[in-house]
Formats: C-alpha cells, sequence, structure tokens
C-alpha cells in the first residue's frame, strides 16, 4: 500500500509590538488576552520587543511593525494585532474566516480620513489601481505571499516615512495609508471582516464597544477619557466578567451611563471643559 506522505504542518504566530514603556503599560492587560487567545486559533504568541534599526532609519517605532517580513518566512501565516487592542475571549478563530489568499483587514472607508489618505498617497508615491476599501493596520490576517508589503528595501518606503510633504499635511498616520497603498500597488485582495474584528473610537457608537470582538483603543480618546492605561485596564476587567461583559452587550445604554459615572469621565469633564486644575 503506497505510502501518503506527511502534509507540511502550518505554523500560525500572532503577532505584537511592544516597544516602549506606555505600551508595556497596556501589554500588561492586553497581552494576556492576546497570549489565550492565541491557544483557542492553535498559534504561538509572538512579542517584537526590541528593534531593528527600523525606528532609525524611518523614524518612529510604529515601522517595527516592518519585522512582519522576517517573520513571514518563519510562520506560514500571521495574525498581526496592535498592543492596543482587547480581545474578547469568545472571538472566532479568524485563520478559519480569512482563506490564505486574501489579508483579513477591517474597512473603515466609510469612517476615517480614507479619502485623504488615499489621495495624498497617490500623490506622493504614484497612481494605483485601488480596489479594496482603505483599511485600519492594527489587526491583519496575513500569509506568506503577502510578504512584499513589508518590505523594507523598498524605496516607497522611505520617500513616504521621511518626505517633506508632511508638513502639510496635519494629524497624517505613518505606516498605515502606506501599507494600504502597497497592498493596492502589489494587486493584492483584502477581505472586510468588519468592524467587530477592530472597532476603533471613530467606527461606531463607542458604549456599544463590547458587542465588538476587538477593542482598539486609538483615536483622539480611546474610547473612555483619561489616560489610555486606565481605560483598558478597565474594560479588561468587564471582558473577564461574563456578567458583566453580557450587561454591556445586551445593554448598550448601561455602558453608556457606566462609562459616564466612571471618574475617568468626570475628571475630564471638570478638568478640560470647566478648565478647573
Amino acid at each position: 500500500m503506497k505510502e501518503i506522505p506527511n502534509q507540511i504542518e502550518e505554523r500560525r504566530a500572532i503577532v505584537t509590538v511592544t516597544i516602549g514603556e506606555k505600551f508595556w503599560k497596556l501589554a500588561e492587560y492586553t497581552h494576556p488576552l492576546l497570549s489565550r487567545y492565541a491557544v483557542t486559533c492553535d498559534a504561538e504568541f509572538v512579542v517584537v520587543d526590541q528593534p531593528k534599526k527600523l525606528t532609525e532609519e524611518f523614524g518612529l517605532a510604529t515601522y517595527e511593525r516592518f519585522q512582519l517580513y522576517d517573520l513571514l518566512d518563519e510562520y506560514h501565516r500571521i495574525l498581526f494585532i496592535d498592543t492596543d487592542i482587547l480581545v474578547s475571549l469568545d472571538s472566532p478563530n479568524l485563520f478559519d474566516l480569512v482563506p490564505t489568499t486574501k489579508i483579513g483587514v477591517s474597512s473603515e472607508e466609510r469612517y476615517s480620513m480614507a479619502g485623504r489618505d488615499k489621495t495624498v498617497t497617490q500623490e506622493i508615491l504614484g497612481k494605483v489601481a485601488w480596489k479594496n476599501p482603505y483599511f485600519n493596520s492594527g489587526m491583519m490576517v496575513l500569509s506568506r505571499e503577502h510578504k512584499p508589503v513589508f518590505d523594507t528595501n523598498n524605496s516607497d518606503l522611505l520617500l513616504w516615512s521621511t518626505g517633506e510633504f508632511r508638513k502639510k499635511h496635519i494629524n497624517l498616520l505613518n505606516d498605515q495609508p502606506f501599507i494600504n497603498h502597497r497592498v493596492n500597488k502589489l494587486g493584492l485582495k483584502v477581505l472586510d471582516l468588519g468592524y467587530q474584528f477592530n472597532h476603533t473610537r471613530v467606527i461606531t457608537p463607542t458604549h456599544k464597544r463590547f458587542r465588538s470582538y476587538f477593542i482598539h483603543y486609538s483615536g483622539p480618546s480611546g474610547h473612555r477619557y483619561g489616560p489610555r492605561s486606565e481605560q483598558v485596564r478597565k474594560d479588561a476587567h468587564v471582558l473577564s466578567s461574563r456578567f458583566l461583559l453580557q450587561l454591556s452587550r445586551k445593554y448598550p445604554w448601561y455602558r453608556w451611563i457606566a462609562d459616564r459615572f466612571d471618574k475617568g469621565f468626570i475628571k475630564y469633564i471638570v478638568k478640560d471643559k470647566f478648565k478647573i486644575v
């Protein structure tokens, strides 16, 4: 009887970048959930905590996520998740939802400065056949075929990260517009998983955030007010309590009230609105 050769086991990883004190404060609450989610996904949990001169070369630590280029040699598939994202433990396995031929992302085409970013990137980096929705790069499901997106030898990356044009554009994001442009330039396809897998401050009424699986604390004030680490700590407590999580999901009005009776929110109103020290 002819033996059937063993299939090569697919190596998966959930990868996050954590460099700098403020991110390690967030990691205290986000990493335990990411680690447990990795077990659910039959994946390794990988923390990129050492810079590889990408910060020096391109000006900001956010470009350290381009270490994904080398990691995609080691792993067949990677789910990249920003360190300021809380993941609910009942989240579906994203590796099962996204085919290897596509990049799994969450579109913010209707909510962010997508139009501006698409215009500026094409002015600087050249016109492309932009067929995909503009997505938030804080969560991406990747396969090895997507490795060229993160090639730091690409001259466009240096032009984009250090160009003088940035002085003319207020609040222009750094690597996210570049990654979006690069994906379209390479003709790659994305799968929009919906904001439930990357719920940022701009996406939908923030008191409904616990109806999403991934809560991302980006944006002007995260999802509350006050120090971001305190926001994450309090919401991690909700996610760890089945009762509080179900209450917040089923009755968003309860979460709206709870947020506004939070000490951080009250302090914000008193200090910032009435200019009281």
